[in-house]
């Protein structure tokens, strides 16, 4: 079951499913980040807690020449793990897995993982337009 939400300006940020974080990505989620151009970020929620995964495939592709960029590659990473610090801080349980081509935010409380959620939405939208606008400077 899919709950959409988090809808900003008609943009889906991430979804919702029941249960632990698997490698199963729901098929309408997927197409629908993949016609955007969207990273996809999933919300593992169990009673109390929540795992959140973040993957970027598609934007990979895209934006290859930057994620070829070690210092680009590096920032997402640092960004995610200030993502990661803000939240697991309600929760003793929390861990996670960060690099700059998947990651999973274990055991945040649940309410935490959403937010996370569009947290990490926004830094790697903001990421790749702020290092595309240093690109353009003169």
């Amino acid at each position: 079951m899919i709950k959409k939400t988090s809808e900003t300006e008609s943009v889906v940020k991430f979804v919702s499913v029941r249960g632990r974080a698997t490698l199963y990505i729901p098929d309408e989620h997927l197409h629908h980040c993949d016609k955007h151009k969207l990273p996809i970020l999933i919300v593992w929620k169990r009673t109390v807690y929540a795992d959140v995964t973040w993957l970027n495939d598609s934007l990979m592709l895209i934006h290859r020449d930057l994620f070829e960029r070690e210092e680009f590659r590096r920032d997402i990473e640092e960004r995610s793990e200030k993502i990661y610090e803000k939240y697991s801080a309600n929760s003793k349980r929390s861990a996670r897995a960060i690099a700059h081509h998947f990651m999973t935010l274990y055991d945040l409380k649940a309410e935490d993982a959403e937010k996370a959620a569009c947290d990490l939405f926004d830094m790697t939208m903001g990421i790749i337009q702020e290092y595309r606008n240093k690109e353009r400077r003169p």
